[in-house]
């Protein structure tokens, strides 16, 4: 490569008047200056197209016109671009300053295809997130990497495609996992890239991403060295997306299945297994509710005699004898898990979210 590399940057932006001016910003003042800049506007109505041209000599292509949907015009977009890496930014998300050097960096220092970085949730009320991406084989049966924090060579999308159309929300996952399934190289530029803004993704549109994710990972899996592991792991996966999705719909039906589990055994007292991120979110759910949650276990030890939510965390040691009911949430670990229990009084009643998920699913029906 060349001591200059040529990166191309595209924005696909479509009524984002409120957002996208950060989005440029971030854009114009990386401390990188060989970065071609290109907009695929889609039509706006609402002022974006007049606030963009605040910055045309910042942008080197802005096309703007009514297209398709959302990967038609990043298709449009990388079609146009003549940079030897490509960046796609979405225009609610923003580049920290450092982030094209970055990536250029890694290119020249490491033999890659496809590089990636870190990303952060902001905005609204919850704290800042960092996007979980240090696991790159999980990209068999889940969006793993960040896709705006991700940088592609251009002479891979001309080898082995651009975004498959046919997929209105998880085309960015296809195109990852083609690439992927090919065996090219993906390298981890392990510093925060992009901050991700949250948003309010409909329901509606989160059972269609499940459903075009099954369909994607079901389509490469048998490419991989280890189908039935990610064939597992990937009906997990599912099962607690579309669960969760369920909970937002139908909160108490799916209460309502737990308390019935746990009464016929143990009179509505519950201990969480695993305080991570499913193991808070039953602990949330279930806060004000009939169930009582008296305490948490978690394998870790640091963990022991923290509080969440006022609810105590306990080594595991402390279930001997335990009357309630135990539900465990690390569903990663379950088999392990119920071998660990077994050892410590065969007589524990216990449960698992899979197991709930399943049960929860056939009380509803879910289209």
């Amino acid at each position: 490569m060349k001591e200059a590399i040529k990166v191309s940057i595209i924005t696909v932006v479509y009524n984002g008047v409120y957002t996208i001016e950060q989005t440029i910003k971030s854009v114009i003042n990386q401390n990188y200056s060989n970065i071609e800049y290109i907009i695929i506007d889609g039509a706006s109505t609402d002022g974006t197209q007049e606030l963009i041209q605040k910055y045309t000599k910042y942008i080197d292509i802005f096309i703007s016109e009514e297209d398709e949907g959302l990967y038609y015009a990043m298709n449009k977009g990388i079609s146009n671009a003549s940079g030897e890496i490509i960046g796609i930014l979405n225009s609610d998300d923003l580049y920290v300053n450092t982030a094209i050097a970055q990536v250029v960096d890694y290119y020249k220092k490491h033999k890659v295809d496809i590089v990636y970085g870190n990303a952060l949730w902001f905005g609204g009320s919850e704290k800042t997130e960092l996007y979980n991406c240090s696991n790159i084989e999980e990209l068999w049966y889940r969006m793993a990497i960040p896709h705006p924090a991700t940088f592609v060579k251009k002479a891979i999308y001309e080898q082995y495609g651009l975004f498959n159309t046919k997929y209105r929300i998880s085309a960015d996952y296809d195109l990852m996992l083609r690439l992927y399934s090919q065996n090219l190289k993906f390298g981890h530029a392990d510093e925060v890239i992009t901050y991700f803004r949250r948003g309010g993704v409909s329901v509606k549109k989160q059972k269609e991403a499940f459903s075009e994710g099954m369909e994607i990972s079901l389509h490469y899996i048998p490419k991989s060295s280890d189908k039935e592991k990610w064939l597992s792991r990937l009906y997990e996966y599912n099962l607690l997306g579309r669960f969760s999705v369920l909970l937002m719909e139908n909160k108490a039906t799916a209460i309502k299945v737990l308390e019935k589990k746990i009464y016929e055994k143990s009179d509505y007292k519950l201990v969480i297994f695993g305080i991570g991120k499913w193991g808070k979110y039953c602990i949330k759910l279930l806060l004000n509710t009939e169930v009582h949650i008296e305490f948490v276990v978690d394998n870790n030890k640091l963990k022991w005699g923290e509080q969440f939510y006022g609810i105590p965390i306990k080594s595991p040691s402390e279930l001997y004898g335990y009357k309630g009911g135990i539900l465990i949430t690390a569903y990663k670990y379950e088999k392990e898990i119920r071998q660990q229990l077994k050892k410590i009084d065969a007589k524990l009643n216990v449960y698992s979210i899979q197991g709930w998920a399943e049960t929860a699913m056939k009380e509803m029906v879910y289209e």
